[in-house]
């Protein structure tokens, strides 16, 4: 087991401006709330963002006017979707800002570079499924270097009432990486007045008795409790859980045993390949995120 000592920074992580990534789908206006509730806790703002692909047959235009005509008008048509998006009720107590760009969705990233969290939706997809479609949003989850919030196709959203985070699952393996995710996990605790629980999950499935599993679970808990230093203002006592069993698998029950509002993760540094790397699967951080019922904030370092 890594035993990376925990150290907080001296601030807090901060979060002034959230990039919200759309499609306009079902799914997309899911991430948008949870995207709201967010910034809300922050003080936040946040910015709408949506990459687009001219259409093809503007290209095949007999004239240079009728090409510029068509290309304009699909960019108006995008621009007022997402400017109408902004204007959301829901989103009237927060400063929004829209950000249009033709390209494809990866090539976003170099537009948000000054953003302090992105947040995107993800549809879950596997199997031959995702093999033939790729998939935008673990591209960006492994390609970013800023923090990402994903939002699954099970995520709960009631249309009708506001989005509370009142519960954060944070998961560790003591590694430096986990050291350098746990003051956002803190924050969000903090800023939303939530209840936080961590957890590490330990890998050993041949402790079948509880009276094993509690000599097993000393060491770590003994841990956990050293990563919440006193005096740092949380509304509430956090809670240390250690769990046995594969890494993903774990972490998703534990997650709906303590009905978590969001999980809290890290993840290690951004892939070469990530493009590729999506349309094949794997990934802990990812499949958590496609399959969990509340939303995942990953943070990635090199």
């Amino acid at each position: 087991m890594a035993t990376t000592h925990q150290q907080l920074p001296r601030t807090w992580p901060k979060i002034k401006t959230i990039a919200v990534l759309t499609d306009f789908s079902e799914n997309a206006d899911t991430a948008l709330r949870f995207a709201a509730a967010f910034a809300r806790g922050y003080h936040a703002d946040i910015m709408l963002a949506h990459a687009y692909l001219p259409p093809s047959c503007a290209y095949a235009a007999p004239a240079v006017e009728l090409v510029h005509h068509t290309l304009e008008a699909s960019r108006k048509r995008w621009a007022d979707q997402l400017l109408s998006e902004t204007e959301a009720t829901y989103l009237s107590d927060i400063k929004c800002t829209a950000l249009l760009h033709e390209g494809p969705p990866k090539n976003l990233l170099t537009e948000l570079q000054d953003v302090d969290l992105i947040v995107v939706g993800t549809s879950g997809a596997r199997g031959l499924e995702k093999a033939a479609l790729g998939s935008t949003a673990e591209t960006i989850l492994r390609s970013s270097t800023i923090p990402v919030l994903t939002v699954g196709p099970h995520c709960r959203c009631h249309r009708a009432e506001a989005i509370v985070l009142n519960t954060i699952l944070y998961a560790t393996d003591f590694s430096f990486v986990s050291a350098l995710t746990l003051p956002y996990a803190l924050s969000i605790a903090k800023e939303h007045n939530a209840h936080l629980v961590l957890l590490h999950v330990a890998h050993d499935n041949d402790v079948p008795f509880s009276f094993d599993r509690a000599i097993a679970s000393a060491e770590p808990l003994e841990h956990l409790r050293k990563l919440v230093p006193d005096g740092i203002g949380l509304e509430h006592q956090p809670t240390y859980v250690v769990g046995f069993g594969t890494p993903e698998a774990t972490i998703l029950r534990e997650a709906k045993k303590v009905k978590a509002d969001m999980i809290v993760v890290g993840a290690r540094g951004p892939s070469r390949f990530a493009e590729a790397i999506s349309h094949l699967g794997g990934g802990t951080a990812y499949r958590v995120a496609a399959d969990a019922d509340c939303p995942v904030l990953t943070i990635r370092h090199a």
